[in-house]
């Protein structure tokens, strides 16, 4: 029998979801900078999914003995005490209140090597204050950042895998033979690199290449075939392939979506295969980049050198090639179309110039031709402020610009048009005809500059404004419809704009289609082999990066003053004002700075030897891997109709269709990408029946699961972005009925960002359930499969609660043991008959995990249910159905007495947990008597603390709480651990902090010193 993985034990969420959350926020190298694509998971969750996936649980009793061994070695060496310090597991959990130590056992020190807190960071856990993101994790964690080419946290990482997936197929061999094995084949690989990367002029093949190649491509096949296969059947932006090939796993993807099915070559297939050093002869050199590669080569920042024997050392010879000819194309580009983007007096080029479309009044006697402008800013800071201050006389609008605080109401309310002139509003469906009949105009208003201070602003010039005239408007557009029927994700048609060719001005057009025509010039001239393939590849992306950023509906983001490109919230939105680009400048949304985007990448993922494999196609086929030869598979997949991936992509599909066309003839061989057998619920791909689109979704989301059953001889581990009762029933019927059964479930934490003009972000939650194929026992009873639920899930909190799971995340691990409860048989059946449903499960399950975190609680009924709420709701709002249901489980109240006692607030059709002021705030006598609820017991002493009275606070310790033992400190303690900041959370941490002082002096009176009259006053 097979140990278990570690994923279906513990993770450590906690850690992962601190680097998650950052990993939003970085940008160079990132991934998510080499081309746009929607809901890619952070790249620490795929990371320790992937891994966790893959190594069996230390402390299962089945576990393989080399592979304890090798953890031992490995993550706790006896001749190491820098590594044994650095996975030695938390002496006190952090982010438990009360002291929590964590056992040093094997399985631990695994999940400390996939992510633990460092000491500062640790201690400031404690103490309540923050840490740096980037100082947040130990230098040995594996999902840290800056690990991801650390070449002794992957060496341990791939080693610890090797003997996992070696120790099942040879349980006979050793520690010590695999640790031989492993380091043998990798360093076969690195000393083939080695000869290959020494050739001089290695381009021209040769016999010494060839046989130097296929040498290298033995040792990674031999190496590989030693390490377990990963597939991704949702691959989309390429995070989960990208790292199990990190991981030195067999990596494949799948994606129906063209468009996806090329980021994800560019993610993690060539700069794995094609990023390497190469040694050019100066002859050589100069033969294929001439006088401009002479001058790159010049470039300090590069780092290439020139030995004795006049040879070029190239780092990165992909990286090279994409530069030259992408600033080749540039620069022919700029020859033919930079007299459209004229440069000041002094030589400087404006970075953007800024439009706004304009509308006619429908007062008769006005005509007034309005910019639909919603603002007047241009820069918003704290420390700079920008807005165009409009100067009208009679219909007449012109514009100055001004600096500091703008009043200004904008003339744009939701499309309803307020003239200026003379104060008639023109009604949003007016204003939407003049836009359809074409009868709108467009206005430049600002252009936008750069120097040493950074960005300023001035009015256009007449040479701006006559280069307009210069434009030629016949430029041929891309003819390629919106989905108009897509009404959430497009509003543009309804405002006249329903084809991509609408969306670019004269200029934009103009300037892209140039970009395209240097590209196929390219094409034609350089030889057909698959490393030129590659390179095309990169510069295609690159000339969609240059296109997103060049349309008519992008962003000024006036408080970043940086230009936002359209899609970056999965839909195309209307906008009435935009910055057009200067394709030609080095800012931010130039070609040069789009392009620096691309070789940031290069240079963070090309020292991997190991590339993944990618399909563009739907998966769920299950002729494409025989049975069982799948070791685990990892997938994110999509979830009904939340990301209408094949509408949105378009765009992209538009452009690379004119320059990958001819190189991925069968990828791009239909008009737009497939729509019909994506793997999603939109109405409109069916007939626009929601019913149809929904079982579509539900039936093609099971047959894959069925063929990834088949194919898959270990776990599946499945990250789902959705939480609700609805997406849990869906998730877990498709994963029973393709006869597999859940093992576990984790919630793991990222930050998205939120509006484009604000600084807002939030947190969102994501669960990641591991699954096995499973024999079903034929029908379960369902009184006894209750009560078995029950007891696993009694259990599970009790093991999670040792190793730091709280509230929320202790619940969604308990969903995954009550389905495996559940899944075990073909259907469970009530007394009369009737199916047990995958809601009524999970409610159980609920219902379970409360009753068994009450256990631990103390005291009465309403602290009980107020801790309970915390536990699986937060602070957040409920409905109040939720709410009703609560209360009949593990506490003997009813909503009535709930909201009678304050610790509900009702606010229309929600409600949510009361804080100590909305409790009691409006009374100085409640949670002061010793007969009063634990919690408005602890909401009082929160009052006291903030309102600083020691007195008060003293008296009040010494008649409720005087002892440490007293219930009053533990539940404190407990509120501390599920509070988010909030004042409540501020105040409790106060107390805790001070809680032995005021023990300590609560038994001394108070006293108010009596002043004599006179004191002090010399006579």
């Amino acid at each position: 029998m097979k140990a278990k993985k570690l994923i279906e034990i513990a993770l450590p969420i906690k850690e992962i979801s601190a680097e998650s959350v950052r990993d939003k926020s970085i940008r160079h190298g990132h991934i998510s900078t080499l081309h746009l694509w929607w809901a890619r998971r952070p790249l620490p969750v795929c990371r320790a999914i992937v891994f966790a996936s893959l190594v069996p649980d230390p402390l299962d009793e089945n576990c393989p003995q080399a592979f304890k061994d090798a953890v031992y070695e490995l993550l706790n060496p006896s001749n190491d005490i820098l590594t044994q310090y650095m996975y030695m597991p938390y002496t006190d959990i952090p982010y438990t209140s009360v002291a929590d130590p964590m056992e040093d056992n094997l399985r631990n020190r695994l999940m400390m090597f996939i992510g633990k807190f460092s000491d500062i960071c640790q201690k400031n856990m404690m103490s309540g204050k923050s840490t740096p993101p980037k100082d947040q994790l130990t230098d040995g964690s594996l999902i840290k950042w800056e690990n991801r080419n650390n070449p002794k946290v992957l060496s341990i990482a791939r080693e610890l895998i090797w003997v996992a997936y070696n120790a099942e197929q040879q349980p006979e061999l050793g520690y010590e033979t695999h640790h031989r094995n492993f380091t043998e084949a990798f360093s076969r690989i690195k000393e083939a690199e080695d000869a290959l990367y020494g050739i001089v002029d290695r381009h021209i093949i040769t016999a010494e290449v060839d046989d130097m190649e296929s040498n290298l491509n033995s040792a990674i096949d031999m190496f590989l075939s030693h390490m377990p296969s990963v597939f991704d059947p949702f691959a989309g932006g390429g995070a989960i392939p990208l790292e199990a090939a990190r991981l030195g796993c067999r990596s494949y993807g799948n994606d129906i979506n063209p468009v996806a099915h090329i980021i994800e070559k560019g993610s993690a297939e060539f700069p794995q295969k094609y990023g390497k050093p190469i040694l050019y002869s100066e002859k050589e050199f100069i033969t294929l980049y001439g006088e401009r590669g002479i001058k790159m080569s010049q470039e300090a920042e590069r780092n290439i050198v020139i030995d004795s024997e006049r040879n070029y050392h190239i780092p990165n010879r992909l990286s090279w090639d994409v530069e030259y000819y992408a600033k080749e194309i540039l620069e022919l580009t700029e020859n033919k179309m930079g007299c459209l983007y004229p440069a000041d007096n002094d030589g400087t080029k404006p970075i953007a110039y800024y439009w706004v479309r304009t509308a006619k009044c429908s007062n008769p006697s006005c005509n007034a031709v309005v910019p639909m402008m919603k603002g007047f800013y241009l820069c918003n800071t704290s420390k700079k402020r920008v807005y165009l201050n409009p100067i009208i006389s009679e219909n007449q609008i012109a514009f100055e610009i001004k600096e500091g605080l703008c009043n200004l109401k904008g003339w744009n309310n939701r499309g309803n048009l307020i003239c200026p002139c003379c104060g008639s509003i023109t009604s949003v469906n007016q204003v939407k005809e003049q836009f359809r009949n074409h009868t709108t105009g467009e206005r430049l208003v600002a252009t936008i500059c750069e120097n040493n201070q950074g960005k300023y602003y001035r009015l256009p010039n007449n040479q701006e404004f006559k280069i307009l005239n210069q434009i030629p408007n016949d430029s041929p557009r891309p003819n390629a419809k919106m989905e108009v029927k897509n009404t959430r994700n497009f509003n543009t048609p309804g405002w006249g704009l329903d084809n991509y060719g609408q969306i670019f001005s004269d200029r934009q057009i103009c300037t892209l289609n140039e970009f395209v025509s240097q590209f196929k010039a390219l094409e034609n001239r350089i030889a057909q082999n698959e490393y030129n393939k590659a390179v095309l590849t990169y510069l295609a992306i690159w000339i969609d990066r240059i296109a997103v950023a060049n349309t008519s509906l992008g962003v000024w983001h006036t408080g970043r003053e940086t230009l936002e490109r359209i899609m970056s919230r999965q839909a195309i939105p209307m906008t009435f004002d935009y910055p057009e680009s200067n394709p030609f400048c080095k800012s931010s949304g130039s070609a040069l700075n789009q392009l620096e985007w691309i070789s940031r990448y290069f240079e963070s993922e090309s020292s991997n030897c190991f590339h993944a494999i990618f399909a563009n196609a739907s998966s769920g086929e299950k002729s494409q891997f025989d049975k069982k030869t799948l070791t685990s598979v990892v997938t994110d997949p999509p979830y009904y109709d939340a990301i209408a991936y094949a509408d949105i992509s378009d765009f992209f599909y538009v452009w690379m269709k004119k320059t990958l066309g001819d190189i991925y003839p069968l990828n791009f061989a239909t008009p737009y990408t497939p729509k019909g057998e994506e793997c999603t619920a939109l109405k409109h791909h069916h007939n626009d029946n929601e019913n149809e689109a929904r079982l579509f979704f539900e039936k093609k989301l099971t047959a894959i699961f069925d063929a990834i059953e088949e194919q898959t001889s270990d776990v599946v581990s499945i990250m789902y972005a959705h939480q609700s009762t609805e997406a849990w029933t869906t998730l877990c019927n498709s994963i029973l009925d393709a006869r597999m059964n859940i093992t576990g479930s984790w919630p793991m934490d990222t930050e998205m960002q939120g509006a484009l003009k604000t600084e807002m972000a939030y947190l969102e939650s994501s669960v990641t359930v591991s699954c096995r194929p499973s024999e079903r026992n034929g029908y379960g009873d369902y009184k006894s499969v209750k009560k078995d639920i029950e007891n696993k899930v009694t259990a599970e909190v009790e093991s999670l609660y040792e190793l730091g799971f709280r509230g929320a995340d202790l619940l969604t691990a308990c969903f995954g043991q009550a389905v495996s409860e559940f899944g075990k048989y073909k259907c469970v059946e009530k007394s009369d008959g009737s199916e047990v449903t995958v809601a009524e499960l999970l409610e159980m399950a609920r219902n379970a995990a409360f009753n068994a975190l009450l256990k631990g609680v103390q005291g009465d009924d309403y602290t009980k249910f107020y801790i309970g709420w915390l536990q699986l709701n937060g602070t957040g709002e409920t409905d109040f159905d939720d709410a009703t249901k609560f209360t009949r489980v593990g506490v003997n109240v009813n909503i009535k007495d709930i909201q009678q006692e304050g610790l509900l607030i009702l606010e229309g059709k929600k409600m949510h947990i009361a804080m100590a002021e909305e409790h009691i705030g409006g009374s100085s006598v409640e949670g002061t008597r010793p007969g009063d609820s634990l919690i408005k017991q602890a909401h009082r002493l929160i009052i006291l603390y903030r309102n600083g009275d020691r007195g008060l606070i003293l008296k009040f310790v010494r008649e409720i709480c005087p002892d440490s033992s007293s219930p009053l400190w533990r539940l404190l303690a407990t509120l501390k651990e599920l509070l988010p900041a909030c004042d409540d959370l501020t105040q409790i941490n106060g107390i805790l902090q001070n809680a032995e002082d005021l023990r300590q002096h609560c038994h001394e009176e108070f006293k108010f010193k009596q002043s004599n009259l006179f004191e002090n006053i010399d006579f």
